[in-house]
C-alpha cells in the first residue's frame, strides 16, 4: 500500500467549495499509473477518503465520464 502526504487544507477548502455549489472548473492532474499529465473542465462530484489517500470524484465535461483522481496527484485547481 502506497502512502500519500495528507491533503493541503486550503485544497480540501477549494474543493469542498466546488462540490457544493456545483462548480466547474479546470483541474491538471497526473495519472498515478503512467505520469500522464492532464488538463480538464471538471465538474467535482464528492470528496473521498480512503486508507491509500484522499480521492476527488469528478464529471469531465467534454466526456461525460467520472474520474476518481487521488488529491496528491492534483497540481492545480481553478475556478472557471
Amino acid at each position: 500500500m502506497t502512502s500519500t502526504a495528507p491533503t493541503p487544507p486550503q485544497m480540501y477548502e477549494r474543493l469542498q467549495i466546488a462540490i457544493l455549489t456545483p462548480e466547474q472548473m479546470h483541474l491538471h492532474w497526473a495519472d498515478a499509473g503512467t505520469g500522464t499529465h492532464f488538463m480538464e473542465l471538471v465538474m467535482p462530484l464528492e470528496w473521498e477518503e480512503a486508507a491509500d489517500g484522499d480521492y476527488l470524484r469528478c464529471r469531465v465535461l467534454a466526456e461525460s465520464i467520472v474520474l476518481r483522481v487521488r488529491a496528491d496527484l492534483i497540481k492545480t485547481c481553478r475556478h472557471r
